[in-house]
């Protein structure tokens, strides 16, 4: 699964130009700052995301991490996933609608994951070596719970993984390369086969990883420190 991830930049432009929007796309209408930096993304977070609007530009919008795919009854807590399997994302009920019409890229600097049992549980930084920014595959509902400050909600969509995650987790996040945001974005390929096909672990030679501090646990911890590799 993908429960904590970091995302930091020092101007706007960075992640501009990796997601491939421009200036006016980015939380239009809304004020954005230059600089960012959330070193512990935790569900619940309101979170940059990247998706097409009515008009099939693409833009950044403010989501709420934790997709809710209905609204719940008076009185009823919401149901809001943070991760969508790769192997269920075209075939459940809660899922397919929102695959073939709201994909969306959540961009990260990197991800948290924890190895070992119950108990003694070690955190592992997974950083991306050839690019500043990772993008992952995501889905998003027109819906977030109320009082969230937004509008819309994602999940982000989880696979097999590679041979670096294989010695951490039995799952990663799907991540995409830049040259495969347009047609993940399109909002016309609604093709099960061609969409399928990005749902797959990312080259072993793309991403790194190292142990940090448990303190990312604890998501009131918010600073560099933790993305600092374990002595």
């Amino acid at each position: 699964m993908c429960g904590r991830y970091t995302l930091t930049y020092e101007e706007q432009r960075e992640l501009e130009e990796f997601l491939g929007v421009e200036e006016e796309s980015f939380f239009p209408g809304q004020p954005s700052p230059t600089a960012f930096a959330n070193f512990n993304v935790a569900p619940s977070h309101n979170m940059p995301v990247a998706c097409t609007d009515g008009d099939g530009n693409r833009i950044v919008t403010p989501m709420y991490w934790g997709f809710m795919g209905w609204k719940p009854k008076p009185g009823s807590r919401p149901f809001l996933p943070i991760n969508t399997r790769d192997d269920s994302v075209a075939v459940k009920p809660m899922w397919r609608k929102a695959f073939f019409k709201n994909r969306c890229i959540i961009p990260a600097s990197g991800f948290y994951e924890w190895s070992g049992k119950k108990g003694n549980r070690i955190p592992h930084y997974v950083y991306p070596v050839k690019e500043q920014f990772m993008g992952f595959a995501g889905i998003y509902s027109e819906l977030a719970p109320e009082g969230s400050g937004t509008e819309k909600s994602y999940s982000i969509i989880t696979t097999s993984p590679n041979q670096v995650m294989k010695e951490i987790h039995d799952r990663m996040p799907v991540i995409l390369h830049p040259s495969e945001f347009e047609m993940w974005l399109d909002p016309g390929n609604r093709n099960a086969n061609d969409l399928l096909q990005f749902l797959r672990p990312y080259p072993d030679d793309g991403i790194g990883a190292y142990t940090v501090s448990r303190e990312v646990g604890n998501v009131s911890n918010n600073h560099e420190g933790l993305i600092q590799k374990n002595p």
